[in-house]
């Protein structure tokens, strides 16, 4: 008979059970990944561009040129292109950041060869119709001008340009007007430098139909689509690191948004496990110190978090919290004193425990079925990672002691090297 009255006992695990990706290149030099499983007759494809923001010459280019994919091709409107893709039950997602574009679809086995088509064209023959990129802009003009009025958003964004400057895009702080000098050849001419086999590489998850391979190579590795050779990846200077600190008023508002961190290493670093360990106590999950001090203990907030960002050529460390206007001053001073602790007051045995079962279940469970598995391996990818890295963590996880924690943060998250922004 099992006990329920008693908590069955809790093991770390060291061990993934993970899915074994079959690498193909295509005639063109694309690289393919298959991670076939699951049980549901569905499947994932994605398609990944080192074409975010950093290789842009004008704002919003990056970001408009992968958003609008879908507003027309050579041969198809956006609203054929929207018919077909409900007529497949196809879910067409684009997503652009600072490094990569990801065009990804999910779509069930028995329409993909089809729908696979049509996204074929989608991403090799977009024509950003004029009028659909006047369109856009003008709408994501409208809410930039809101977000100008969001303490939050204003924190974030200024935060940036001062960890990575004003010039540089991990910092680059857009502008009102930017949405107005966008040209619909600037579009064209970054979709030719940098969408193509030769920056790319694609992950298919999932329950694949017979054939998929040929069908993969027929679509993206015809040799007509290949690299062009007049692309090459622009050359930025970052800021230097160092304390700074800025006060944006915002008369009339509430609230103040705090935004306190500073550049870091990325997820290719050697110390990286132990800094998401390390953040995770200061402020990485819902048990973390800095909840239980500014929101449980002080009531200060609804919710802080800290979080550590991995870009591809650097990575920052911040935490986030919005705070009443009269409270403002005591929050930061709160957030400086965990920043202290964490380098000087040892994690106790019960909190070191939940703290490796949280990150232990949390880690195991983003592992969870194909796709997961997949957008976890994508990560790998775009850092030049192999699988060996997630299996690290989990043993890091089970070996680090609460000194080694206190020796990370002395190293990486000293409160006198933070930078810091408050709007409100």
């Amino acid at each position: 008979m099992v006990n329920r009255k008693v908590m069955p006992p809790v093991r770390l695990t060291t061990e993934l059970s993970l899915i074994n990706p079959k690498a193909d290149r295509l005639g063109n030099g694309l690289p393919v990944y298959y991670l076939e499983g699951g049980t549901e007759e569905i499947l994932k494809l994605e398609l990944v561009f080192f074409a975010g923001s950093f290789y842009q010459l004008k704002p919003l280019v990056a970001f408009a040129t992968g958003n609008l994919l879908r507003s027309g091709t050579k041969r198809k409107t956006r609203e054929q292109i929207n018919e077909l893709l409900d007529f497949y039950s196809a879910h067409l997602h684009i997503e652009a950041q600072k490094d990569i574009v990801s065009v990804s679809m999910f779509v069930l086995k028995k329409h993909f060869e089809a729908a696979f088509r049509l996204f074929c064209e989608i991403v090799r023959e977009p024509v950003s119709p004029e009028e659909e990129m006047h369109t856009y802009l003008k709408n994501q003009q409208h809410i930039h001008v809101v977000n100008q009025k969001k303490v939050q958003h204003l924190a974030m964004t200024y935060f940036n340009e001062m960890v990575y400057g004003e010039s540089h895009p991990y910092g680059y702080r857009v502008r009102t007007d930017d949405f107005e000098k966008v040209e619909r050849k600037d579009l064209q001419e970054f979709h030719a430098n940098w969408f193509h086999p030769g920056n790319a590489f694609c992950v298919v998850s999932g329950q694949p139909p017979k054939g998929i391979s040929s069908l993969i190579s027929e679509g993206l590795g015809n040799v007509g689509w290949r690299q062009p050779e007049v692309a090459r990846s622009p050359e930025y200077r970052m800021l230097s690191s160092g304390s700074r600190k800025m006060n944006l008023d915002m008369p009339g508002a509430l609230q103040s948004a705090i935004r306190i961190g500073k550049q870091l290493v990325n997820r290719t670093h050697p110390a990286w496990h132990r800094l998401k360990i390390t953040n995770a106590l200061l402020g990485g999950f819902y048990g973390s110190r800095l909840m239980q001090n500014i929101r449980q203990d002080k009531g200060y907030t609804y919710g802080i978090n800290s979080n550590l960002v991995s870009l591809v050529r650097s990575g920052y460390f911040f935490i986030g919290t919005q705070v009443g206007t009269d409270v403002c001053k005591a929050a930061t001073e709160e957030i400086y004193k965990e920043l202290a602790a964490l380098r000087t007051v040892p994690a106790g045995g019960e909190e070191l425990q939940t703290l490796k079962n949280y990150l232990s279940g949390n880690y195991l469970r983003s592992f969870d079925g194909p796709f997961a598995q997949a957008a976890r391996y994508k990560e790998l990818l775009v850092f030049g990672l192999d699988m060996s890295h997630h299996e690290d963590f989990l043993k890091e996880l089970k070996e680090i002691t609460a000194e080694d924690i206190m020796e990370t943060a002395g190293l990486y998250l000293r409160e006198d090297e933070m930078m810091e922004v408050v709007v409100g």
